[in-house]
């Protein structure tokens, strides 16, 4: 007989004025449990038993049989034949059961056809049966990532946890029987759970305990708190006494990440929850022990899928701008200098045109290959996208040494290479700048190199070019755009595009992405990618992102005041525009004079804007939820990609970078990293949204993965505001 069984089939034979505390301990069981007598009729159960079996809790009465309750949850004529013959089977088995002794029977039953629920039935011959309910559809979710990060979830738990250690030291004052019933209870948690005095010995511990250290549940007893945890403050016996002593009491919980030592000798990440409990009159404490394994496994893959090249396990973007930044810091305290590196691979798209993007995909690991091989350990090698590649040289004597370098790479990358059978021939054009020579910023450093990199197509590829100050001619170019760009405002010339966004199970469209045009006067329509980092630097950024906004907003409205389906309109905000002091009251300006309603405006921010300065972020973004307007993480998994601000932070979506979709279908790391970011998602209470969705196979594997809503070319490219108006008619119809 199972402990659980034990304990509940005493309930019956506890004084009255214990049952309601057996109820309460029903109740506290997140698993649904209903006991039956020895005819099989109802008695007992807790509420979740009869939510898991979807029946509202007034329709059970005491005296209900199995054929009466399980007829209640069914709503389907085929199932409930099915799980009728179940039943009579259950009732043959407890008929013929031998009076020696109890067993356990299980059974998937269910209810409709995608619900199905497990019944654990324990047979007690001549006394009756105790029936547990467990979720079967969602028992494989169980193994997935389990985030700390899902703030309800883990506050229910601690609470459960805690009211359940209450109990217990009630219970034990008052009989032991009673004691071995929540000893039960505690025993079914995930998290370990001991009792400990004011020295910290061990005085009790549930079942969890030994699965999370690896000890025998007796070695427990009398075994010092320090020995468990790995830290400062609980090394010895006097700091734990202190730590008891001045930061536990009645009002305050000591919480804390920790690090736990098993058995075995491996090293755990725990998270500790430590509260003053009475016993006898005697004070005590509880220990909470959570194992964020798990958690912690999962934020190693969005941190290194944040710093890291998904394709070639290279540096990527972020991670060189870094890494450039920390060694301009270190050649200005050892006056040394620094080069940076930008190559492009000649006649790469040929590759993949000709023999396909796996085989395009392949020699790009091999390139990255030889490229380590070529630079030294101390220097950063990374995939800035494509065909592109960049090098960070720290601690140069001799400029000469990095020429030496380079034509090394443009020897080795000129190499043939076999992949499946094709031979295939490559090259490579390099641009170098030097701090301090040509720049002293991290930026200006990568302009420099990438205009001798350009030098260096346009002299014949397949050679390095430094940079020369006679290449600046971009930078005229730049102050001329900033210029025009300063005009286009008064002029009349900037235009808003919407791209709609898709719901994955209805297929309607539920919001546009508001994305700004230039249509200059003299050279046509100017990409966003070419003016947007000017206007950035320029200050011109705040201006035109005002006029997006209420253009939005107006666009947002009119399109309701025309009868078409209310849905949001989407606006990118730049850091400069949302770190302004009064950013808050220029969205409150742009509904006001839209009269939009707040919950159809959506913002996009990227990580990088609220990673930093998270107080005055926080009470931005709370402001902001309280005025109802909706907010999304763009890009995300390009950048930072931190748990810990998803969980304070108020936001509803996020969107996955198109860089991860783009090659879903045939690339395993994008697929996973896909797949975590959804599933962290979901597991926060988000709406996920996919960007770069293209094509046919794009959508069945992202509606597979469970994403919420799409947006690509594969519905819809970005249009101006008359075509999004016909689309939304033609949806409309």
């Amino acid at each position: 007989m199972s402990q659980l069984g034990k304990s509940v089939m005493t309930l019956g034979q506890d004084e009255p004025e214990s049952l309601f505390d057996a109820q309460c301990i029903l109740d506290s069981m997140s698993c649904g449990v209903a006991i039956f007598n020895q005819n099989l009729e109802l008695v007992n159960w807790n509420s979740s038993f009869s939510q898991q079996l979807k029946i509202n809790n007034d329709d059970l009465e005491a005296g209900y049989s199995l054929e009466d309750i399980f007829t209640l949850s069914a709503s389907d004529a085929e199932l409930t034949d099915e799980n009728n013959k179940t039943i009579a089977l259950m009732q043959e088995m407890y008929q013929e059961t031998d009076a020696a002794g109890s067993f356990n029977w299980v059974y998937k039953y269910q209810i409709k056809k995608n619900k199905t629920i497990e019944l654990n039935t324990e047979f007690f011959p001549g006394r009756g049966i105790i029936i547990s309910l467990t979720n079967a559809n969602s028992r494989a979710d169980n193994q997935l990532i389990e985030f700390q990060a899902a703030k309800d979830y883990l506050e229910s738990q601690t609470s459960e946890a805690i009211h359940v250690a209450e109990d217990l030291a009630f219970a034990q004052e008052e009989a032991a029987n009673s004691a071995q019933k929540i000893q039960t209870i505690l025993n079914a948690m995930e998290e370990g759970l001991v009792t400990v005095d004011n020295n910290g010995f061990i005085l009790t511990a549930n079942n969890a305990m030994s699965v999370i250290f690896g000890y025998a549940p007796s070695e427990f007893n009398g075994m010092e708190l320090q020995k468990l945890i790995i830290s400062k403050d609980l090394s010895n016996s006097e700091g734990i006494r202190n730590l008891l002593n001045e930061q536990v009491d009645g009002f305050n919980v000591y919480k804390s990440e920790e690090v736990g030592k098993r058995k075995d000798g491996d090293s755990i990440p725990l998270k500790v929850d430590i509260r003053e409990v009475f016993l006898e009159q005697k004070k005590h404490y509880t220990v909470l022990f959570r194992n964020v394994t798990e958690q912690h496994e999962a934020e190693k893959i969005i941190r290194h899928m944040a710093w890291h090249d998904s394709l070639t396990g290279l540096a990527n973007r972020n991670l060189l701008s870094e890494r450039l930044d920390d060694a301009l810091k270190m050649a200005r305290r050892l006056n040394k200098k620094v080069a940076v590196m930008l190559l492009d691979l000649d006649k790469f798209k040929p590759v993949n045109d000709l023999y396909g993007h796996s085989t395009g995909d392949k020699l790009l690991k091999v390139v990255a290959e030889r490229l380590l091989k070529c630079a030294r350990e101390v220097d950063t090698v990374a995939r800035l996208g494509g065909d592109e590649f960049a090098i960070v040289f720290t601690n140069i004597e001799e400029d000469n040494n990095i020429i030496i370098i380079a034509d090394r790479i443009i020897d080795s990358i000129q190499q043939p290479t076999e992949i499946d059978g094709n031979v295939i021939q490559i090259g490579t054009s390099i641009g170098i700048s030097f701090f301090p020579d040509d720049a002293d910023t991290p930026n200006e450093l990568i302009r420099m190199a990438d205009m001798a990199l350009y030098q260096a197509k346009d002299d014949g590829r397949r050679i390095y070019r430094l940079y020369d100050p006679q290449m600046d001619a971009e930078t005229k170019n730049q102050k001329q755009m900033e210029i025009d760009l300063s005009k286009a405002l008064e002029n009349n010339e900037l235009l808003l595009h919407y791209q709609p966004q898709i719901d994955a199970i209805s297929d309607k469209m539920v919001c546009v992405e508001a994305l700004i045009r230039w249509q200059h006067p003299e050279k046509g329509m100017i990409s966003p990618y070419n003016f947007i980092p000017i206007a950035e630097l320029s200050g011109l950024m705040i201006p035109i992102g005002q006029w997006v906004l209420n253009t939005a907003c107006l666009a947002a409205k009119g399109w309701q005041n025309q009868g078409l389906p209310k849905i949001k309109v989407s606006v990118n905000i730049s850091a400069r525009q949302f770190h302004a002091d009064n950013f808050v009251e220029t969205i409150e300006h742009a509904i006001n004079i839209s009269q939009l309603e707040p919950c159809w405006l959506e913002l996009e921010i990227t990580e990088g804007i609220v990673i930093k300065n998270t107080d005055s972020v926080v009470m931005k973004l709370e402001r902001l939820k309280a005025l109802g307007v909706y907010l999304s993480i763009d890009d995300f998994g390009t950048g930072y990609s931190s748990l810990a601000y998803l969980k304070r932070f108020p936001v509803n979506k996020l969107k996955i970078d198109q860089s991860f979709i783009r090659n879903i279908h045939e690339d395993h790391d994008d697929a996973a990293i896909t797949d975590a970011v959804i599933r962290l998602g979901h597991s926060l209470g988000l709406t996920v949204v996919a960007e770069g969705v293209e094509t046919e196979e794009h959508v069945k594997i992202l509606k597979e993965k469970g994403c919420d809503i799409f947006q690509g070319y594969f519905f819809c490219r970005p249009i101006d505001n008359d075509a999004i108006i016909e689309f939304q008619e033609n949806a409309a119809k």
